[in-house]
């Protein structure tokens, strides 16, 4: 046959999938990069480089280094100044007995603020758990202090000791002025009573 017209010229690669059917199965397996058909047969395409991996180790972790003790005794860290000065009158007070506690005393507050509550301590009279009665008047408008309500007191190792209702209690140590102010330890708003 010549070069007629009604030759078709070799395609020069495969399109659609009827082109695709004609291919043999393994030539399609063995082609990685893709398929290519001309004249001289089937080729196969190179496939283009792939994206780098890079590797690396996991960091180990620096050697923990242990903080430096710092070894202060307790004694050397100063108090807060108002603890301190209470604690230097508590020790210079005469020691307390409850004949000379006993009487009327106001309710302070922080700065010696009188809050018009009068608190009475009793010392012939008993409270429920044996300690000496005490009584708040009932006129006292100060909150906490009236949830405290103090029901008994007693005098140990020198210091006040007022129970509350509730059964909870307080410790004041008395100042050189004479007032008995709480042990600041024991966390709360500053509280003290003075003799009337």
């Amino acid at each position: 046959m010549g070069d007629g017209p009604h030759k078709r010229p070799p395609k020069t690669c495969l399109r659609g999938w009827r082109a695709w059917r004609r291919l043999p199965m393994a030539a399609l397996l063995l082609a990685p990069g893709g398929l290519t058909a001309s004249a001289q047969g089937i080729q196969t395409l190179p496939l283009p480089p792939g994206p780098a991996i890079i590797t690396r180790e996991t960091p180990k972790p620096a050697p923990a280094k242990p903080a430096p003790i710092v070894d202060k005794p307790a004694a050397t860290q100063p108090l807060a100044p108002a603890v301190a000065a209470q604690s230097a009158a508590a020790a210079s007070a005469p020691a307390a007995r409850p004949n000379d506690v006993a009487g009327r005393y106001i309710i302070l507050r922080e700065g010696g603020r009188d809050v018009g509550c009068m608190l009475t301590l009793d010392d012939k009279a008993r409270a429920s758990n044996g300690d000496l009665k005490a009584q708040l008047a009932p006129a006292c408008r100060d909150q906490g202090i009236v949830v405290f309500d103090p029901v008994a007191w007693r005098v140990e190792r020198g210091r006040l000791v007022l129970t509350a209702r509730k059964g909870h209690s307080a410790n004041f140590d008395r100042q050189a002025d004479g007032a008995w102010w709480k042990d600041p330890a024991e966390g709360g708003k500053p509280l003290g009573v003075k003799k009337i």
